[in-house]
């Protein structure tokens, strides 16, 4: 299976945008997340174990030792896109918003992996 992109925008929560490329191999349920702020800072992470809910609005995988949920928060104006990464208690708790358009855009693509779908 061929890897599968996706780039959007999202802005944090002092309004700073920053550029977010996701790359998820579905034969192997891996990716990796990349996060590049204005000043062109970037944050990379590399996933394993991708699980996505059947309506597309949430991914879970681990990153190194710790447990990650992705959730997209479609009933906010805007839309957010909510990180949380949990050992044994959240070690990360991040909120992000993102246009409509890119909500959807996001939900659309994650519908489209073929990853198991998470219980």
């Amino acid at each position: 299976m061929a890897l599968q992109q996706l780039t959007f925008t999202v802005h944090d929560p002092e309004g700073r945008a920053q550029r977010v490329l996701f790359t998820v191999d579905p034969g192997t349920a891996t990716g990796e997340l990349v996060l590049t702020g204005d000043g062109g800072a970037t944050t990379q992470h590399r996933l394993t174990t991708l699980q996505k809910s059947q309506d597309g609005k949430r991914l879970t995988c681990q990153v190194n030792v710790a447990t990650a949920t992705l959730s997209i928060v479609d009933t906010e104006s805007p839309p957010r896109l909510h990180i949380v990464a949990r050992l044994f208690f959240p070690v990360l708790d991040m909120s992000y918003t993102l246009s409509r358009a890119e909500q959807e855009r996001l939900v659309a693509w994650i519908q489209t992996l073929e990853l198991a779908i998470v219980s």
